[in-house]
């Protein structure tokens, strides 16, 4: 996250994330947005409480459709599914452009939204990985620009594959653990499709085997 930069979190539920930049004097001035009255009742609360209501703005609205081209130079979007975002972004083209940086937090379909990020002009500065209760999450920092992702960078990250992070590895042995789990259940079964839907496992589980082989090592 740039500092001294004004942000605007999106679908920011309590404002954690808004009290968290202020407190810590990354960013001078956030713009909290939500679409649910409740959350924002609560962050209501407790800006009160920590006597932030000058610098963070509460805003009731969908994606970046209550900002103002040019207000916000830092966008953050986090905690919904790739395709999601794709289509707050595309919703609010003017505002979109004048961004300086999006840092973006898929919960799912990150391939998908790697993808839609190359469609549209965008490349990718800064990627991390992070662990929480059992998950792994990509955080993305994304600027406008090109890239040409090939089929590896666009499934698991172009910087994540570059520099190894320590995330990495881990992540893709237990997705290999997965695939392997599901062919030792389908080896019994019969059909055309059982058939089928196991070869792509085995390529999948052949191009991770691939990738962790030749995974460099974590620099820090």
């Amino acid at each position: 996250m740039p500092v001294g930069k004004v942000v605007a979190d999106i679908g920011t539920d309590h404002a954690y994330l808004p009290v968290y930049l202020i407190v810590n004097g990354i960013a001078p001035f956030v713009i909290a947005i939500d679409c649910a009255h409740g959350p924002l009742e609560g962050s209501r609360r407790l800006l009160e409480l920590l006597s932030l209501e000058k610098q963070i703005d509460l805003r009731l609205g969908a994606g970046l459709t209550v900002l103002e081209p040019d207000e916000a130079q830092v966008v953050c979007i986090a905690g919904m599914g790739g395709r999601t975002i794709g289509e707050i972004m595309l919703a609010s083209p003017q505002v979109a452009a004048s961004v300086e940086r999006f840092v973006l937090q898929p919960q799912r379909n990150t391939p998908a939204l790697r993808l839609f990020l190359q469609d549209n002009g965008y490349k990718i500065v800064g990627e991390e990985m992070a662990f929480e209760k059992g998950f792994y999450y990509v955080i993305l920092a994304v600027e406008k620009g090109k890239m040409n992702l090939n089929e590896q960078e666009l499934e698991y990250g172009p910087l994540l594959l570059k520099n190894g992070h320590p995330f990495l590895a881990p992540c893709l042995r237990l997705k290999l653990d997965d695939i392997e789990q599901i062919l030792q259940r389908l080896s019994d079964k019969n059909g055309e499709e059982v058939a089928a839907r196991m070869r792509c496992l085995e390529d999948e589980a052949e191009r991770i085997r691939d990738i962790l082989a030749n995974l460099p090592k974590f620099r820090d």
